[in-house]
């Protein structure tokens, strides 16, 4: 109980000599960072705390080679970075939904300001918070054994608490606090789940034993439906739902360092901590199967290894590392979404020339609402690998539009609206059918969820194409202004096939490395 007295002191103080001044200052770092604390920061976001349990569960239903619906990812992880980072930087924008007006012209550009900031905003950050609710309550529940239910009610309390005092003006601090508290508890967990379990070779000779097909980093030989799900992973998903040109949470980090060289850093520097940080989980995740036979939830019995196999003198300390996760990303989304429907919809279109003061109490009243909404999906879907399958599914062949809007001047505003809708409906039309031919995908190569990335992103990238031709051009004055802003078209490519070397090469070191220690070397 003192460590958590301890640590609610600290971000106390924290609190009070960063309180927010300014309404700006609440979504946007308004002084100049280090590229290094925006790096950490940046860790600590895609850090979050479902994470562990999405690799323990995927690893328990699939196997190694499962993780690969994640892996994929990375091909383009360098994108952002190399290509996009210093774009960011530049523009130095308050949210990254103000490059919709920016970029776009007319009538289609102030109905993807607004659509975009209530659906993004509102819809699709609270699925996002619903990850990490879910993911902490889990904890709270083997931590304190009581139900699911009551642990989500409890975890969106506290979520709804931390975001009446959730602003950017202290966030770097909070960040860097508890990537330290992370660190520190991802360590003493390992070593006593690495203790207890035996080893890593005894696992997995143990796994080997229990379920030999989870140490295969690549789907078996003789299992043609695995293998054609990692073609769609590896030839479709990556490119169609995986890769977007860092709008989001994370855009405010690059646009903290103030400089293009400060952003590239931050970029590749969260890279260089997170690589290995993969690893340890994966091997964490091995550790807590050592004596499982895999018949429980594979997310849930991680969690119970960790605290199970940690002494009670530790235990709290690895509570509130999970809590850091949970808190840091949970407040960036949190930031993120409600800057979307304070300043991109309410006070851009619905309440304008108000005091800041009362901006401040909207933005605050977002992140009330939007942690309620979270805590209300979390309760009704409780399955991580779920949700990562909508998520993936409702940007299916939307990503090409936010990477070309910036080198394709064809495209507009109703290419990225077409997009952003038909990928949802096209999304809720498959569940559906599903729904009412629940053996329809039993007999066929490929599963329910391959088979939605295809048809989705072929659906949604024939409507988005379509549009964008029978729709008009932006206005020259615009195209010319968004111009000024892009570097020459051979530094453009230059940066491009330097970020997918890159992530081809992060993609093998990920492959071949995993295969050598688990198949190999023990």
């Amino acid at each position: 109980m003192i460590y958590i007295i301890i640590y609610f002191l600290i971000l106390l103080l924290i609190w009070i000599f960063n309180r927010s001044k300014n309404f700006t200052s609440v979504f946007k770092s308004t002084k100049k960072t280090h590229w290094f604390i925006a790096s950490i920061s940046l860790f600590m976001l895609y850090a979050s705390v479902d994470k562990s349990q999405l690799y323990s569960g995927i690893i328990a239903e699939k196997g190694i080679w499962g993780l690969w619906i994640l892996w994929v990812s990375m091909i383009s992880v360098a994108v952002v970075p190399l290509v996009f980072a210093p774009l960011w930087a530049k523009l130095n924008f308050i949210t990254d939904n103000q490059f919709i007006l920016f970029r776009f012209s007319g009538q289609g550009a102030r109905i993807l300001h607004q659509f975009r900031a209530v659906y993004v905003g509102g819809l699709v950050v609270s699925f996002i918070l619903s990850f990490q609710t879910i993911a902490f309550s889990r904890i709270l529940q083997v931590y304190y054994n009581i139900s699911l239910e009551k642990s989500i009610l409890i975890t969106g309390g506290l979520l709804s608490l931390f975001s009446l005092k959730n602003s950017f003006a202290n966030k770097f601090k909070n960040d860097i606090f508890h990537s330290i508290l992370y660190f520190l508890s991802l360590g003493i967990s390992f070593y006593f789940l690495y203790k207890n379990s035996g080893g890593l070779t005894h696992a997995i000779n143990q796994i080997k034993i229990n379920s030999p097909n989870t140490l295969f980093v690549l789907p078996p030989k003789d299992n043609t439906s695995l293998w054609y799900s990692l073609f769609v992973y590896l030839g479709i998903q990556w490119w169609s739902s995986s890769t977007f040109d860092g709008g989001g949470p994370e855009m405010s980090r690059y646009t903290a360092t103030g400089t293009r060289l400060g952003a590239i850093k931050t970029g590749l520097a969260h890279l260089i901590l997170e690589l290995p940080v993969i690893g340890i989980l994966i091997i964490m995740s091995l550790l807590s199967f050592a004596k499982s036979n895999f018949a429980n939830n594979g997310e849930l019995e991680f969690v119970k290894s960790v605290f199970e196999t940690t002494p009670k003198s530790f235990s709290t300390i690895i509570l509130l590392g999970f809590f850091a996760l949970f808190i840091t990303s949970s407040e960036s989304i949190l930031n993120w979404g409600a800057s979307f429907l304070t300043v991109d919809f309410y006070k851009k279109h619905l309440v304008k020339n108000k005091t800041e003061k009362h901006y401040i109490f909207i933005s605050f009243l977002s992140m009330l609402v939007l942690s309620f909404l979270s805590m209300i999906i979390a309760l009704y879907i409780n399955s991580l690998d779920l949700l990562i399958k909508i998520i993936f599914s409702i940007s299916a062949g939307v990503a090409p539009v936010f990477i070309l809007r910036w080198f394709w001047m064809r495209i507009n505003a109703w290419s990225q609206i077409s997009a952003m809708i038909s990928s949802g409906i096209y999304t809720l039309l498959f569940f559906v059918f599903e729904y009412y031919n629940p053996s329809f995908f039993n007999d066929l190569t490929l599963q329910g969820h391959e088979w939605r990335i295809i048809i989705v992103t072929i659906l949604t990238s024939i409507t988005w194409i379509i549009i964008t031709f029978f729709t008009k051009k932006d206005d020259k004055e615009t195209i010319n202004k968004f111009f000024k802003i892009l570097p020459p078209k051979h530094e453009i490519i230059k940066s491009f096939i330097l970020a997918l070397l890159i992530g081809i090469s992060i993609i093998l070191f990920l492959g071949v490395s995993t295969y050598l220690i688990y198949n190999c070397v023990f």
